[in-house]
């Protein structure tokens, strides 16, 4: 069998085949040695930690591209067992591997079993390091079981499923979808990459988002532009027309226009920020609970989305469209100097739901651990905090509960698409000294 290579960067995806032991920067007289009978054999590129990954290892049968960067096996959806140096026939079976991390440092004649995750298929690969020599990588590997993954069965029964139009809703940071809203991805373009910005679940009835949710990786915790000055409100270009919040909707109401994803979680490009004005990312939120108590876990959230501490954060939030805010004459006066109010149904004078809950959903990724916690506050305006005026620590982890606690009193399924052995124990219980508070 020959090998898969993948060349990116140019916006399609070439596969071709190469020689099992060739390449045109290949020393001469290096050799992939064979450590089991019918192996594969190839050579790709290693990476410095500045460069942009261009050329990788695609499995046959698996979606994602496996890089050697700063020294480490990586990719998306791949985890790694400990190296172990033999032959892969030496290897012990997967079953026995107890941890996988999600990066691994390679080194010659190193074993490693490699596992890809999708919502249709667990693969399970030997993968042994033949030679490195600071330009390639000699790879000897075998494809060793492919398990099928479907609804109902082992591996993940409550995975999103995704289509062509909804590429990213197996995003870890992806509630369950609801097939009666309709799913918004917002893309922006960086150094000629598409990525997700944020997606949100509209609710029509509602006029109002179930749910925004966010990744801070590498790229996207990136902090290299501010809130313009002047805000650039926006209605929702992906929502069909007439469907999205204007600006007469939020006007006069005694209300704040509240962030879901904040200006402050993107500041990777200035589109980005951008993109965090559209009113379908706005609720409407007393003042002083915007400014001040959900301002404080948004800043929480931010400082952990952009820790060293972590390779990856996942956030979701929202607000209770089935528990609003009804019946509700405020005593404080809103910035628009308009008391808020809402009728009977919980609806703003211009007919936006105004959610009696928020709850934010947190789930960290480092080196193939994972940990959980979700926070869930009444929407008030007598919690003590204004604008720049933040709840200390000690007044955040009283809110702080289990995503098991935090599903029951939201109906909704967070981080759905993680393994279920992994979705159900970190989400059983949270503990404080996981987090830096």
């Amino acid at each position: 069998m020959n090998k898969l290579c993948y060349l990116g960067g140019i916006g399609i995806m070439l596969l071709f085949m190469v020689g099992c032991s060739s390449s045109d920067n290949e020393p001469i007289n290096y050799q992939i040695e064979t450590t089991e009978e019918g192996s594969s054999q190839c050579v790709i590129p290693v990476y410095a930690a500045n460069e942009n990954p261009a050329e990788g290892l695609l499995f046959e049968g698996v979606g994602n591209v496996l890089y050697i960067v700063d020294g480490q096996l990586m990719g998306d959806g791949f985890s790694f067992s400990t190296p172990v140096r033999q032959g892969l026939v030496e290897m012990v079976p997967y079953s026995q591997i107890d941890t996988w991390t999600i990066r691994a440092n390679v080194a010659e004649k190193q074993a490693y079993w490699v596992r890809h995750m999708s919502t249709e298929r667990y693969t399970y690969i030997k993968l042994r390091i033949s030679y490195l020599t600071g330009v390639n990588a000699g790879i000897e590997y075998l494809i060793d079981d492919v398990i099928e993954v479907a609804p109902g069965e082992e591996g993940n029964v409550n995975a999103n499923v995704p289509t062509a139009d909804e590429k990213y809703v197996t995003d870890y940071a992806m509630p369950r979808m609801n097939p009666m809203n309709l799913y918004v991805e917002h893309i922006v373009n960086n150094e000629d990459n598409a990525i997700l910005n944020y997606a949100l679940e509209w609710n029509e009835e509602k006029k109002h988002a179930a749910w925004v949710a966010f990744t801070f990786d590498e790229v996207t915790k990136a902090d290299q532009t501010n809130r313009p000055d002047d805000d650039p409100w926006a209605t929702d270009p992906m929502l069909p027309t007439g469907m999205s919040p204007t600006d007469a909707d939020h006007r006069a109401d005694g209300f704040d226009r509240g962030h879901l994803c904040a200006s402050n979680d993107r500041l990777f490009t200035v589109a980005a920020n951008e993109q965090t004005f559209y009113y379908s990312n706005i609720s409407p939120m007393m003042s002083s609970f915007n400014g001040g108590f959900w301002a404080s876990f948004e800043i929480l959230v931010q400082n952990w989305g952009r820790s060293d501490d972590y390779d990856k954060v996942y956030v979701a939030k929202g607000g209770t469209l089935d528990q609003l805010l009804i019946n509700y004459t405020g005593v404080k006066a809103g910035n628009d100097g308009v008391i808020p109010k809402t009728d009977e149904n919980g609806f703003t004078i211009h007919g936006l739901a105004c959610p009696k809950y928020y709850f934010m959903a947190v789930l960290t990724e480092h080196e193939g651990e994972y940990h959980a916690i979700g926070f869930w506050m009444e929407h008030r305006d007598d919690y003590g905090y204004e604008y720049d005026e933040f709840a200390p620590s000690d007044v955040m982890k009283t809110y702080a509960l289990s995503i098991d606690d935090l599903e029951e009193r939201t109906g909704l399924d967070f981080f759905c698409n993680l393994p279920d052995v992994i979705e159900n124990e970190v989400e059983s219980s949270w503990s404080e000294a996981d987090w830096t508070w």
